[in-house]
């Protein structure tokens, strides 16, 4: 299972924002609930966080302009799977 983080919408008047940095490389693992990246307005800095467990997958980079609801990285979730014994 993988999941799209988007640009969440962070204000009326805001349109675009800029990714200011990268807390993670792309191919980390992350936590859920962890902050990934900085975005900023004219006006404001948020914080994004990953909404599942899992493997960032980057798909814009730092000082990229994205549009509200545009993609900023994929998170491919962590799933363990385990084997019955059978010895």
């Amino acid at each position: 299972m993988s999941l799209e983080m988007k640009v969440p919408s962070v204000g009326e008047s805001i349109s675009e924002v800029t990714v200011s940095q990268w807390m993670k490389n792309d191919g980390d693992h992350v936590e859920m609930d962890e902050v990934i990246c900085e975005l900023e307005s004219d006006k404001a800095t948020f914080e994004v966080s990953a909404e599942i467990e899992g493997v960032l997958k980057l798909k814009v980079g730092a000082g990229d302009t994205v549009e509200i609801g545009g993609l900023l990285c994929v998170i491919e979730a962590s799933i363990e799977i385990k084997e019955a014994d059978n010895s």
